[in-house]
């Protein structure tokens, strides 16, 4: 009986078994460089009928695939765009539970019909748990644009035609080189960006969802640009030159060479901007409470200057198990500006006089940075020990003389200089730990330590027209400042990855501690603060098919003042429209939700994300009359903003000759005054690029370009509507080695007016900008070297993105401005 129980209970295992089959899995990659290859097919035949699929599935976002079989011999075929389709023979036996295949290598192919080179493409854009990443090595424009150019086509950023980056619709974020935060960038991002080729870029990272191992600011996300480190034993790289009708010329080069455990990477550029002479007008109406005036002054403006970028790393891995990085970054130049202004007061003042201006902009930064990393057995388990010291001048100087003066008294003559030498210097330490637990669960440890030293010095002089015509220091001018701040901080991380769905969480906790020394001629004072903040961070991901994934996230961030905020040095240069930061100002705290849907395939990609984000005690620009009527512009902790917004990405590529890209948004924001209810804004604003590439025979490519930018809305000021639109053409020579490209922006249209209406207590203020947008660009690029293998940076290192960076005030200014 119990033999004849056991027997049964046997056949009825073999059967449950034989019913529910055996378990094959694996993992898809590159064998280039062993990245995972999301979507690819994979067709499963009988080896008796190798020509008839009996199943096709894809592979999930990481590559990894699972079906299930009955025993018998099968045939797996892998077929992912732009690689070699794979055979792979699996035999299935009898009572096998699981068949594991382990990675599976795909390599990279062409293939060339007649005389037209037709080369796959993978889908540009991939989505992760808390990220979107663009492909810039498969965007077929990248060989002869810039960066700057190839960002107007990332998911959920936008580039407007005055060059200014959005996030989300947000100028509050971070860029990132690597993974390190550059000021170089941060402080100027148009000009270093559009300085960079993009054919030196692999690939450019919107982190939506920044976990606890970011530091706790970028309102808006990161934009981490990776640039391509690919090379083999030898070298590679390229050469560039252009020129434009403005009087605007650059050139730039790219290197990347490897011997034996040395891997050495660097990029350089020259630019120089010649902008032409751009008319500006300004209306400004005072009303009750304030005595009845109006001030207008019409001018013209001229800006031109340059700069020169480099950055360097070097990479020595004496075995498979420690690496060291040491890289060297530095971004600096001067940008001149000539204006004049005829100045007409009527009303409660009258006066007029004639302003001429020169001034000059210093910008720049330095940036060394040293990593250490140890990788264990475990695969994915790493150390990292990082230091890096940056320092950041940000001077400027002008000087202002006045002609034609009538009943305009100026106590201390009729012409002026003022010099003002400010930046700072910052010392970083940081240990990270990671370790993937099990195939599903995965934790992230750290320690964090940053110690800045900002300043800011103004030296104010004037022409005594009572002493001989000598320069004299003006004292009642003075504003200087010193500030100094230390963070100390730690975070932890748990990931999850189960099948379909994927979790990060995280919680980091950060110490603050500064001294801010303000010192004017009627006082000198000393503030010393300190606070403590817990940031939580959440992130989930669903997938809901073989190339569609749903995403949900929360964090909230901070954003501490930099130095372009606290600076209380006053810039009057206009003396109607004086400018000056505050000392006194406090970081910022935003809470952010999102949920995002993405579908990528190899034709069709779209992402779509609908976000809501309140921050309390925002950093706003502030604008007021004083009471002998001139224009002060600064910043304040008044702002309790609210925003709902629908950011949309897609792309079609119907044929290899076509690609077709659109990438907005849409957003509604509330801004109300937390110390004045009565001072609120509110609207819809929207942001839209689209553009379109021809790739024709004889390595001919053919785009169109074009964007549209509604109102901005800030707490006092409204912008109106501006659009652009650009045409190229290029041509490849010398077996793809030399690329040129012709560019046009806006040909239709010589000039493009910019409009600010700013509305105050007894106040309506109305600025335009007449500004010179038609040009013509001619870019060459060559390329030599092969690019096969990769030079190894470790995969951790410094990321201070906790500093609300300030726009420059050279041309296009970026985050945070």
């Amino acid at each position: 009986m119990k033999q004849t129980l056991l027997s049964l209970i046997l056949l009825l295992a073999s059967v449950v078994v034989y019913a529910e089959g055996t378990n094959v899995k694996g993992q898809l990659v590159s064998a280039n460089d062993k990245q995972p290859l999301p979507y690819a097919t994979v067709s499963v035949a009988s080896k008796a009928v190798p020509q008839k699929s009996i199943k096709k599935f894809a592979t999930d976002d990481s590559g990894n695939f699972t079906t299930t079989l009955q025993a018998g011999d099968y045939i797996f075929t892998f077929q992912f765009v732009g690689m070699n389709n794979f055979n792979r023979s699996v035999e299935v036996k009898n009572g096998e539970l699981q068949v594991n295949l382990g990675q599976i290598e795909m390599s990279e192919s062409s293939t060339e019909l007649s005389e037209i080179s037709v080369t796959a493409q993978r889908p540009l854009v991939k989505v992760e748990i808390d990220k979107l990443t663009y492909s810039a090595k498969d965007d077929p424009e990248s060989s002869t644009s810039n960066v700057l150019d190839l960002l107007r086509k990332v998911p959920l950023v936008t580039v407007d035609g005055e060059d200014n980056i959005q996030l989300k619709g947000s100028s509050s974020f971070k860029i990132y080189l690597n993974g390190k935060p550059s000021n170089m960038i941060s402080n100027n991002p148009s000009q270093v960006l559009k300085s960079m080729p993009a054919n030196s870029i692999k690939d450019v990272e919107v982190i939506t969802d920044p976990g606890a191992r970011y530091d706790a600011e970028g309102v808006g996300g990161i934009i981490n640009i990776i640039t391509d480190k690919r090379v083999d034993e030898g070298y590679s790289g390229s050469v560039g030159a252009n020129g434009d009708t403005f009087g605007g010329y650059g050139g730039n080069a790219y290197l990347s060479l490897k011997y034996g455990k040395f891997g050495l990477t660097g990029n350089g550029s020259y630019f120089y901007h010649n902008r032409p002479e751009a008319k500006t007008s300004l209306t400004r109406e005072e009303m009750a409470p304030s005595p009845v005036n109006e001030l207008t002054q019409d001018g013209t403006s001229k800006n031109y200057g340059g700069g020169l970028f480099y950055n360097t790393q070097l990479s020595y891995e004496p075995d498979t198990l420690n690496l060291f990085n040491v890289s060297v970054g530095q971004f600096g130049g001067k940008f001149h500006s000539n204006s004049s202004q005829d100045v007409l007061s009527q009303g409660a003042r009258d006066y007029s006089y004639l302003l001429n201006n020169n001034s000059i902009n210093h910008f720049g930064s330095f940036t060394l940075t040293t990593d250490y990393q140890r990788t264990f057995k475990k695969k994915g388990e790493l150390l990292t020990v990082s230091y890096r010291f940056e320092r950041n001048p940000n001077d400027s100087e002008y000087e202002s003389e006045y002609s034609q003066v009538v009943n305009y008294f100026y106590p201390k003559g009729y012409r002026m200089k003022s010099i003002n030498n400010a930046g700072g210097k910052e010392h970083t330490g940081q240990v990270d730990y990671v370790n993937p637990l099990t195939d599903k669960h995965s934790i992230e440890v750290g320690l964090k330590y940053i110690f800045r030293d900002n300043s800011s010095r103004g030296d104010n002089t004037f022409l005594n027209p009572d002493d001989g015509g000598q320069w004299e220091e003006d004292k009642s001018r003075k504003n200087d400042l010193d500030h100094e701040q230390r963070i100390a901080s730690g975070y932890a991380g748990y990931g999850l990855k189960a099948g379909k769905f994927g979790l990060k969480l995280g919680l980091r906790g950060e110490n603050t501690a500064q001294k801010i020394h303000f010192m004017s001629v009627q006082t000198v004072t000393v503030v010393h603060s300190d606070f403590f903040d817990m940031v939580p961070s959440a992130a989930f991901s669903y997938q809901l098919g073989m190339t569609k994934t749903l995403r949900w996230g929360y964090n909230m961030r901070i954003s501490r003042p930099g130095i372009w905020y606290l600076n209380p040095y006053i810039n009057d240069s206009d003396p109607n429209n004086i400018r000056y930061g505050n000392p006194n100002l406090d970081a910022e705290q935003t809470h952010n939700l999102n949920i995002n849907y993405g579908s990528f395939s190899q034709k069709v990609n779209f992402n779509a994300t609908l976000s809501y984000s309140f921050t309390q005690n925002a950093i706003t620009p502030y604008i007021f009359v004083d009471a002998d009527g001139v224009t002060n512009n600064t910043y304040r902790n008044i702002g309790r903003n609210q925003s709902v917004g629908l950011d949309g990405y897609a792309s079609w590529t119907p044929t290899p000759v076509i690609r077709m890209n659109v990438n907005g948004s849409l957003s509604y924001t509330d801004i109300q005054s937390t110390e004045n209810a009565g001072v609120r804004n509110s609207g819809f604003s929207g942001r839209g690029f689209g553009g379109i590439t021809f790739t024709l025979p004889k390595d001919v490519r053919l785009s169109a370009n074009g964007g549209i930018f509604t109102s901005n809305i800030q707490l006092q000021t409204t912008q109106s509507a501006f659009y652009f639109y650009s045409f190229s053409a290029m041509k490849s020579f010398f077996n793809k080695k030399l690329d040129v490209s012709l560019n046009t922006t806006t040909p239709f249209h010589k000039y493009r007016d910019f409009k600010l209406t700013t509305t105050g207590e007894g106040f309506v203020q109305k600025m335009n900008f007449q500004n010179p947008m038609r040009t013509f660009r001619l870019s060459l690029t060559y390329r030599f070297g092969d690019l096969k293998s990769s030079v190894r940076k470790v995969q951790r290192t410094i990321t201070n993105e906790d500093v609300l960076q300030g726009g420059s005030s050279q041309e296009g200014t970026g985050t945070g401005s």
